[in-house]
């Protein structure tokens, strides 16, 4: 007898879909099926109400899993059969307005939904799979007011650092991380600064994500034939005083941007790196040459975000053994205690609520810019950014986790740390 399982022993968590799971207790399947929309409803308000990020439909051979990535942890909120996870998907695929006889290719499609009372953009995504379509919808809450710098964890030098470039008009502002790790948070947080300036502010954004009143956005679209670099060069005809440009991703948007930047225009962007020096790698590997990076770039924001410990539930629990040793390998003093999570109602039992950026901001020198000129490596920008007063990743990192904002835990599992220990300042 083979001894192999196949069942989904993943732990559910009602807490963190109550609407939803009090209309099955009222209509359990396949009673459900008349109020499949009530039921759809119900899902997409319990998520907005934890500001989740993703909602998940996924069938498996008998039953259907309903998932949301809560603060960018993945939690099974429900377990249904197959035929009431069916139904979900079809009526999300109307909502979206998708050809619901399509179960054979992916499809993409978008809307606005009233949750109560909550006006939530749904970006959705239909992909086949031998069980059943599965269902991906990434939440917008387009209630939900943009962040200020003060609000998203960066300490108060580096939003000094910010602050001053912001007046100055000149040159390029990169923003740093992998997907998901809050990038557009900080630009829109930065575009809240602009708003207050007489300024002409034009953004290219895909997609836009937040009406800002006083900005002019626009949205690519490939399917019309504007792409990000025919757009930038669009952008650049209507006077503008700072540029945004949602992504660079490929060689030609990156010399369409760094040109904007060399030529006195202010342009904030992402891209993705590891860190902040990274950017400058990223540059040159999409063909951007030393001399152009050197003298275009002037502020690269590396960031991740972390889980935020709930303050109802945390304790404060002495430094193991293993928590030490980990400390050390970054080159940092372990304190006597740090503050560990626990779980409550308040927190549906994960032990925290929300999320909070760690930052590194290289604000660059006139060594940097040398370094860079003559092709200086990656280790050798890094230590010259620390030298010039630069906080690592890290560094930001055991700083929050000490006082209380973030777990240990958190930090431990992101893979930057494995990659590039910080030497302890």
């Amino acid at each position: 007898m083979n001894s192999f399982s196949t069942a989904n022993e993943r732990p559910v968590e009602p807490r963190l879909a109550v609407r939803y799971q009090e209309l099955l207790r009222r209509h359990p399947p396949p009673s459900d099926l008349p109020y499949t929309e009530e039921c759809a409803i119900a899902l997409a308000a319990d998520a907005a109400h934890w500001k989740a990020s993703d909602l998940h439909i996924e069938p498996g051979v008998e039953e259907t899993r309903i998932r949301m990535r809560v603060d960018g942890q993945l939690h099974d909120v429900a377990v249904v059969p197959n035929i009431s996870g069916h139904h979900l998907v079809t009526y999300f695929k109307v909502f979206a307005k998708m050809d619901t006889a399509n179960l054979a290719h992916a499809e993409h499609g978008h809307g606005r939904l009233n949750a109560n009372g909550m006006m939530l953009d749904l970006r959705v995504t239909v992909v086949p799979t031998p069980n059943g379509e599965v269902l991906g919808i990434r939440l917008l809450d387009g209630l939900h007011p943009v962040l200020r710098l003060d609000e998203i964890g960066l300490a108060e030098s580096d939003q000094c650092h910010l602050r001053n470039w912001l007046a100055e008009i000149q040159g390029m502002l990169l923003v740093c991380g992998p997907a998901g790790s809050g990038k557009t948070t900080t630009l829109y947080a930065l575009l809240r600064e602009l708003q207050r300036l007489p300024r002409s502010i034009v953004t290219l954004e895909d997609p836009v994500e937040c009406n800002l009143e006083g900005i002019t956005q626009i949205e690519v679209n490939e399917r019309r034939g504007l792409t990000f670099p025919e757009a930038i060069r669009a952008m650049l005809r209507i006077d503008p005083d700072f540029l945004l440009v949602g992504e660079i991703r490929d060689p030609e948007s990156a010399h369409v941007a760094i040109t904007a930047a060399g030529s006195g225009q202010a342009l904030l962007s992402t891209i993705h790196a590891r860190d902040a020096v990274g950017a400058v790698t990223a540059l040159r590997n999409y063909g951007v040459k030393n001399w152009e990076i050197s003298a275009a770039l002037e502020i690269c924001i590396a960031q991740r975000l972390v889980r935020r410990l709930c303050t109802r539930c945390r304790v404060l629990a002495e430094t193991t053994e293993a928590e030490q040793a980990w400390l050390a390998v970054s080159g940092a003093v372990a304190p006597a205690s740090l503050w560990k999570p626990v779980g409550c109602d308040s927190c549906a039992g994960t032990g925290f609520d929300g999320r909070i950026g760690i930052f590194e901001v290289w604000r660059l020198t006139t060594e940097a810019r040398t370094l860079i000129m003559h092709g200086a490596d990656e280790p050798a920008l890094k230590h010259q950014a620390v030298a010039s007063g630069t906080r690592l990743l890290m560094v930001d990192a055991i700083d929050k986790a000490a006082s209380g904002l973030t777990a240990l835990s958190e930090l431990r599992s992101l893979y930057w740390q494995r990659a590039t220990p910080s030497p302890a300042t």
